[in-house]
């Protein structure tokens, strides 16, 4: 009996076989080959909405609490006594997120969608716990970097997650809408961190304290309004699929080179040995990454057959592009109208809605756009165009332009950002297959962070190096040079107010010509960014050709919950017991690595008989499982397996009752139509 059950087991296995992620594992002396699961899982609209609910609160939580600390840093810096080191609070988030952008598309395929996000914000709510109770510029910084490495990965496991349950051509509403929830948190982030901090001394804590209830409950949504597909195996294999060397060279060459970046124009000079070593040290740790890559892993990270794609070259590079302005202008357009302007953190807060508010609308026109006609070359296209105009016209901006000026060119700001972020994101998923889908959204996630931060970098150069120059009137020596380009508030309240106003008066131009130059290198890489969506990102079908049967099939399981039709079944009398009768049918999801068959039992018992206890055993081959079939009573039927030892209760048992032997829950109605007719001895 176990050969044939093995027999027929493997024949299941090569029909099912086709969408599958292999992996070849080794395992002693002999090398298996183990399939990861797909998690494609199209579901009906009432399912979509919940989970997309779910993970828009995932990506609120992650942009709140970036946006809401980019105001409130030297509010930070002051109230902890040190704002010479307070840009490292940041940065320290920013490099680990980036690099933990490369790690979690693979590690979602291996370990499932929702195991990963769960430890992200397990990892993002202990970090944010840290940070509020911080007592030193170096601790906060210490704890922001731990909290990116799960920040890092939230956003992108929440694309991953729509994108698994929408087809392609209607995912562009969903993630539109999406990208309209960044635009909210970067519009609102500011203005909420800026009264949080101003409030009192120690009111900066509540940024972090805020971030434990929002995670709490996006843990909630997440835990139970995300039906999703579950990836099969035993952990010992998904241990040895994930490539830990390729993540060590990642996390050691990205993690020097923005370090490198970081320091150059602001802690050191960018010819000095310091930044010129970081860098070389992290451009050889990161070819070594792209060597192994090639080479090593037989599950790499980053597969670099996806580079064969144009699109996806073209995406990456454009991504770079919307991460360089993107963040250059939540940091620099606020500081604009502080220092040009003279406003206040909050009201520079305010200035930023005209860009939100028209990202959040374009953002998500652009998504139905996609979903209407199904292309999105236009949309990026029209988006590039907008953006490089509106920074262009941003750099003409002084202290006399009037509010409707800044007002339109920030309007024309926005609805660039919207046209081009999210769009791009569906023709970057359209240029691979399926199983190439969360490893290609991972690296352009991580290219857009790793172009925010060379942004700010350039940028940051920029700005210090025409301060500089304007500031060598003013005679100050090095130390007073460095504390006005720190912090120059803080500067200027030490100083008399006759010495103030002459600092001011030379450093308010130097300000608006190097906020100048730098809306002009905006403008500059937007119009370059346009050259190349227009070169290497042509319109493609956002149709597939199983779209219509993975639909089907996702209806089907959500639409027959808890039933099983007879014509799937076959009926086995209990030899032991006329009233109790086997019902076994052949269901999709495996119950054991090297097994693609698992079982679900209906029973239908007679409620003249009082208890019940049969057990019997499963022959697999290499694995064994025990189960015992109990009943108490006319009402109750109970099911114990081995080695799990999880309990199904149901009932009442006048009509079949439907139970599942293994250790995954069932999708709604998931099953086949019986392959093979089995005698069980029980």
């Amino acid at each position: 009996m176990a050969e044939t059950r093995e027999q027929d087991t493997t024949a299941v296995m090569s029909r099912n076989t086709g969408s599958a992620n292999t992996i070849a594992v080794d395992s002693g002396d002999n090398e298996k080959t183990h399939e990861f699961n797909e998690q494609t899982n199209y579901v009906p609209k009432r399912a979509i909405i919940t989970i997309f609910l779910a993970c828009a609160s995932v990506d609120l939580l992650a942009l709140m609490d970036q946006t809401m600390l980019a105001t409130s840093l030297y509010i930070i810096g002051n109230a902890l006594g040190s704002t010479a080191q307070v840009s490292w609070i940041a940065s320290g988030y920013f490099i680990t997120s980036t690099v933990g952008q490369l790690m979690y598309g693979r590690l979602s395929d291996i370990w499932s969608r929702k195991i990963i996000l769960l430890l992200g914000l397990a990892i993002f709510f202990v970090g944010s716990l840290a940070s509020s109770l911080a007592q030193s510029v170096l601790q906060l910084t210490i704890f922001r970097a731990f909290t990116g490495i799960g920040g890092g990965g939230l956003m992108t496991v929440a694309q991953l997650i729509v994108s698994d349950v929408v087809p392609l051509r209607e995912r562009g509403k969903y993630q539109g809408i999406l990208g309209a929830v960044v635009a909210l948190a970067n519009g609102i982030g500011p203005v909420i961190g800026g009264a949080l901090s101003s409030s009192s001394a120690d009111s900066w804590r509540w940024i972090f304290r805020m971030q434990l209830p929002l995670t709490l409950l996006t843990t909630v949504c997440v835990l139970f309004f995300m039906p999703l597909k579950k990836v099969e195996g035993d952990w010992r294999l998904k241990l040895k699929a994930v490539d830990f060397l390729g993540i060590f060279l990642a996390l050691a060459g990205m993690t020097v080179v923005i370090l490198g970046l970081t320091w150059g124009g602001k802690e050191y000079s960018w010819n000095s040995a310091q930044v010129i070593a970081t860098l070389v040290v992290g451009a050889a740790a990161s070819v070594a990454f792209m060597l192994w890559q090639w080479k090593g892993p037989r599950y790499p990270l980053i597969p670099l057959h996806i580079f064969k794609s144009k699109i996806v070259n073209g995406a990456c590079l454009t991504m770079a592009i919307n991460g360089w302005n993107f963040v250059m202008q939540v940091y620099y357009i606020p500081s604009f109208y502080q220092l040009v302007y003279g406003y206040s953190a909050i009201k520079s807060g305010v200035m930023l809605l005209p860009i939100t508010l028209l990202q959040t609308a374009s953002s998500t026109f652009s998504g139905l756009i996609v979903h209407w006609i199904g292309r999105y070359r236009e949309c990026i296209l029209f988006g590039w165009v907008c953006w490089a105009i509106g920074l262009g016209l941003m750099s003409t901006l002084d202290e006399n332009t009037g509010i409707g000026k800044q007002i339109g060119y920030s309007v024309l700001i926005g609805v660039g950002v919207g046209n081009t972020l999210q769009p791009a994101l569906i023709a970057t998923q359209a240029g691979v297959e399926r199983r190439d889908m969360a490893v290609v959204t991972s690296f352009r996630n991580f290219v857009r962070n790793l172009g925010a931060t060379l942004g700010l970098a350039v940028c940051g150069t920029v700005l210090n190096n025409v301060l500089a120059d304007s500031l060598s009137s003013l005679n100050l020596d090095g130390h007073d040079s460095k504390t006005l380009l720190g912090n120059p508030q803080t500067f200027l309240d030490t100083v008399s107010h006759s010495e103030a106003e002459k600092i001011r008066s030379v450093l308010i131009p130097a300000y608006r010509q190097g906020f100048r130059i730098i809306f002009l290198i905006g403008a500059g890489v937007a119009s370059l960014a346009f050259v190349l969506a227009f070169f290497l990102m042509p319109q493609v079908d956002l149709t597939r050709p199983d779209d219509s049967r993975l639909k089907e099939e996702g209806l089907s399981r959500y639409s027959t919950r808890n039933t099983l039709s007879s014509s799937s079944l076959v009926f086995i009398e209990d030899p032991l017991s006329p009233r109790l009768t086997l019902a076994i049918a052949e269901q999709l999801r495996p119950l054991r690595p090297n097994s693609q068959a698992s079982w679900i039992l209906a029973m239908s018992l007679s409620s003249t008989q009082p208890k019940i206890d049969i057990p019997f055993d499963e022959d697999f081959g290499e694995h064994s499982v025990s189960h015992s079939i109990s009943r108490r009573g006319p009402k109750v039927v109970k099911v114990k397996h081995q080695p799990w030892k999880d309990t199904y209760s149901v009932g009442p048992t006048d009509v079949p009752a439907t139970l599942s032997l293994h250790d995954k829950p069932l999708y709604k109605g998931e099953h086949l139509d019986v392959s093979w007719r089995q005698d069980m001895a029980i």
